[in-house]
């Protein structure tokens, strides 16, 4: 399994005394530790015109991230098509795999928030096609060919990208974790992502998504040693299940508070259902080996939830590397030793 950090970039400046500018340290000073302690990933979301998401550009603090890390790959979870211009989407990441050598995680999807479609001035309805179109776009700049591209939405003439990915094939995903929307995904051959509680009422539901979308991904002929499927889970881990859920239930109630869509759910409802990782190492651990008998080989640890304090997220980031991680490294370990 692979381990990754998530951050949503929710704040509350009614509530704590934290600037977004603090808030974008503290998620560097984050990435940073992850990055000295082993971690595989990190993520950043986009979100605009509400406090539930405050980084509106991660492509910009994901450049900063990629001069202070070494070895994590650097994701964005997810940029809103639907709202961007595709060349101006594939020219800024383009930049950001050369400025981190190699190591951007693209995470694409059309949209969900009607108040951020509503401040672009963006019609929802046919968000899907408008993804598709620029997604072709996408693509066809990363070619590094002289191309045009004729869409509904998009029109381009005789334009080629001066810079180009290092990577020879970004890895790209799409948000998509309910049964209709991973199924057209599978058939495009893209791998899936999302938030597991959004998603399902139940980490059986939640397998039973991933199981029919790997089964459609198959019957359409893809490589599914391509498949990794990254699913985020809000995650504290301290030294006893009850000093975690003593720090961390609050911020999980305001974060849940503050999302503009779901299932109105409470820190019980998500404990009910599977769909936390917050305990102690040992809860985390088989918690999260039932995760990965859903399907799950990437798990993003939504860490910096609700106002939760900076030393406190510091020190589950180190916790889970020192103690959860090993849990899940041990093959690849002896392997590594063999040769």
């Amino acid at each position: 399994m692979e381990f990754g950090l998530f951050t949503v970039f929710d704040n509350y400046k009614n509530i704590f005394a934290r600037t977004p500018e603090q808030l974008f340290e503290e998620v560097l000073e984050q990435t940073e530790y992850a990055d000295q302690l082993g971690y595989d990933s990190v993520w950043f979301a986009e979100h605009h015109f509400s406090e539930y998401g405050v980084l509106t550009t991660p492509q910009m603090l994901l450049a900063v991230a990629s001069q202070r890390t070494k070895n994590i790959r650097l994701g964005v979870s997810i940029v809103t098509l639907p709202f961007k211009n595709p060349i101006q989407v594939a020219e800024d990441y383009a930049l950001l795999d050369v400025l981190s050598n190699g190591r951007l995680n693209l995470g694409l999807g059309s949209g969900y928030l009607p108040h951020e479609f509503a401040g672009f001035n963006v019609d929802p309805t046919d968000k899907a096609l408008r993804f598709n179109d620029a997604l072709e776009v996408i693509e066809k700049a990363w070619s590094g060919q002289k191309f045009s591209h004729h869409g509904k939405y998009y029109n381009f003439s005789d334009i080629q990208l001066e810079v180009l990915p290092k990577q020879k094939e970004v890895p790209i995903w799409i948000g998509a974790l309910s049964r209709r929307g991973s199924e057209y995904v599978a058939k495009m051959g893209y791998n899936i992502m999302g938030v597991a509680y959004v998603a399902s009422n139940s980490l059986e539901e939640l397998k039973d998504i991933i199981d029919n979308y790997k089964k459609i991904y198959r019957e359409s002929g893809h490589d599914e040693k391509k498949l990794n499927i990254p699913i985020a889970v809000h995650t504290f881990v301290a030294e006893t299940r009850e000093e975690a859920e003593n720090i961390a239930k609050r911020h999980v109630d305001l974060y849940l508070d503050t999302r503009l869509y779901g299932r109105n759910a409470k820190f019980e409802d998500l404990e009910e259902r599977e769909h936390l990782l917050i305990g102690s190492p040992e809860d985390v651990v088989k918690r999260l080996k039932k995760y990965q008998e859903a399907g799950c080989d990437h798990i993003m640890m939504l860490m910096n939830f609700g106002g939760l304090p900076h030393k406190e997220v510091l020190k589950s980031i180190e916790l889970v590397a020192k103690e959860v991680m090993p849990a899940f490294k041990k093959s690849q370990v002896k392997q590594e030793s063999a040769v």
